[in-house]
């Protein structure tokens, strides 16, 4: 591999990290020139390239696009290794994750369901790809309110992971903290708590608390509580959310503003109105910056900031934002 595309890759590898998509971009474009030349459209480096670029589109909510390179990295695949090979399967799964984005979940389940059989056939059922998928397909599940069809697959993940990785280990944790969701939209909020907890114990002894998985969970957490109407309880987790956002990716990350949308909501929720109004402008100029105002996260941070204005008698202000916000989901 060429000198200028291996480090290409390390600098796009650390802009992910921090969230600066807007500066991937160009860095991905002249990677994806670079393999050209010295492989060829046809070469499976060239389908990873595409597949790099159509994961930024679906994270930048320019999914149009995203869809456009993971179609053809799928088609690379599918004519220069097969669409019997695991590689095609993770084209696949890409693809269904983003039309689970966009709301198109029949498409995405005929999809994760296909990527499900080719790592079954190819793998095996033993393996950490298989136990992915399951995970995926659970949380489409989830997303269309199929809560027990969901609850069964991430049990089944669970149990693979169990199997193969025992349960000190981060992938165990992880279908721990996403049945916990499923428990918490199913109403059982003990069950979810004690899930969640198991979770980050396993979380803090694999990973550490200064890990992205390990925010994942104290982030499900704090909507626990936040479900519960804890409101102090949702607030002090989500600030540690905050916090450890910070340490891991800095105050300028799309996760950093979640967690500041989050904290929005919890003041919103307990009454804290002037609060609530700082975390959501706070949280809608980074995503702003980093996402575009064309990204589904920001105009839905627009929509609770019109809502919040509603409820403080800004009228006329919630007004503009709402149409702010019609205006740019179109």
């Amino acid at each position: 591999m060429p000198e200028e595309l291996e480090d290409l890759n390390e600098q796009i590898a650390s802009l992910n990290q921090q969230g600066r998509y807007n500066e991937v971009e160009p860095l991905l474009q002249r990677a994806l020139e670079l393999t050209c030349q010295e492989y060829g459209e046809n070469h499976p480096l060239y389908a990873t390239a595409l597949n790099d670029l159509g994961a930024l589109y679906r994270a930048t909510g320019e999914y149009t696009r995203s869809e456009s390179a993971f179609l053809k990295a799928m088609d690379i695949i599918g004519d220069v290794i097969g669409q019997e090979h695991p590689d095609y399967a993770t084209c696949v799964n890409n693809l269904a994750g983003l039309c689970r984005l966009t709301g198109d979940y029949s498409k995405a389940e005929w999809l994760f369901l296909q990527a499900w059989d080719i790592y079954g056939k190819t793998l095996g059922e033993e393996h950490f790809l298989y136990a992915s998928n399951l995970n995926n397909l659970a949380l489409l599940y989830q997303d269309m309110g199929d809560y027990d069809r969901a609850e069964k697959l991430q049990l089944q993940a669970l149990e693979i992971s169990r199997r193969t990785r025992g349960e000190d280990d981060f992938a165990y944790a992880t279908s721990l903290s996403n049945l916990a969701v499923i428990y918490m939209a199913k109403d059982d909020l003990p069950q979810a708590e004690q899930v969640l907890r198991q979770a980050l114990e396993v979380y803090g002894r694999t990973v550490g608390t200064e890990h992205p998985l390990y925010a994942s969970a104290l982030n499900n957490l704090a909507g626990l509580y936040y479900a519960k109407g804890e409101w102090s309880e949702a607030e002090q987790r989500y600030l540690q959310v905050l916090e450890v956002c910070d340490k891991i990716w800095g105050n300028e990350h799309p996760n950093y503003a979640s967690a500041l949308s989050s904290l929005g909501l919890v003041y919103e929720a307990a009454g804290n109105y002037d609060k609530s109004e700082q975390f959501y402008v706070q949280s809608l100029g980074i995503r702003r910056r980093i996402l575009g105002e064309g990204h589904p996260e920001y105009v839905n941070n627009l929509n609770n900031l019109a809502t919040l204005y509603e409820k403080m008698g800004k009228v006329s202000e919630a007004a503009r934002l709402r149409a702010k916000a019609k205006g740019n989901s179109q």
